[in-house]
């Protein structure tokens, strides 16, 4: 895990902001998908189909979750990672996921170190989750800045693959740190892929780990 002196408030932030608490563990039943409205910030439906609405238990869950196996060379697990509820701005989520699941990488150490995290949180319907995602998208267009534990995040657009049926990402800078966050909203989940660290955000890579992740989910899904 990133050093707290370099990683400070904004691996918190981001963390909890990516991978927000959910209220609930229970598992639903399934619903059809709603097509959410366009925004600004997100990228549009990828001409590929995306998978029926199926919900997938939390053990299915966590299988198509990005194993180490499939990170590129020099990465680690990271199992101290804490999620919490935050939101960007503290908007105010529609609805709660159901399940959520998440993996924590790491690579390198001290002013080199750098974090990558996979996350799924899968709600009871794909409405639910396309209301969450437009509730997300909307609090973007004006949430550009705030302050969290002592520290100011920057929040900036980021342009990012057309992966699911809608996608956005998030470059987020405080005290000299970068995190590259991208979100993908397919079928009754909203899928999401970080990385970040003092002197490495790197957007290749973030950019292949969300791809990796929506494949690995979809074939899920679709089993």
């Amino acid at each position: 895990m990133l050093n707290q002196k370099y990683f400070g408030a904004l691996g918190a932030a981001a963390m909890s902001v990516a991978l927000a608490a959910c209220s609930s563990t229970t598992t639903p039943t399934a619903a059809k998908p709603s097509a959410p409205n366009s925004s600004a910030v997100s990228s549009p439906a990828s001409s590929s189909p995306t998978p029926e609405a199926a919900l997938l238990t939390k053990a299915q869950l966590t299988s198509a979750l990005l194993s180490l196996s499939q990170m590129p060379a020099g990465w680690s697990t990271d199992s101290s990672t804490s999620t919490g509820d935050k939101t960007f701005c503290d908007y105010r989520q529609p609805h709660k996921a159901q399940i959520q699941v998440s993996r924590t990488f790491q690579k390198g150490g001290g002013l080199t170190a750098t974090i990558a995290t996979a996350g799924i949180r899968q709600y009871a319907s794909a409405s639910d989750a396309a209301e969450s995602f437009t509730a997300m998208e909307k609090a973007l267009e004006t949430c550009h800045q705030e302050t969290y534990q002592g520290s100011v995040l920057k929040y900036s657009p980021m342009s990012v693959d057309k992966l699911g049926d809608r996608s956005l990402g998030v470059r987020i800078d405080s005290d000299g740190t970068t995190l590259l966050q991208q979100f993908t909203l397919d079928g009754p989940t909203l899928i999401n892929v970080g990385t970040g660290g003092v002197t490495d955000a790197d957007a290749d890579t973030a950019t292949k780990l969300l791809r990796d992740q929506v494949d690995r989910y979809e074939a899920a899904a679709r089993k």
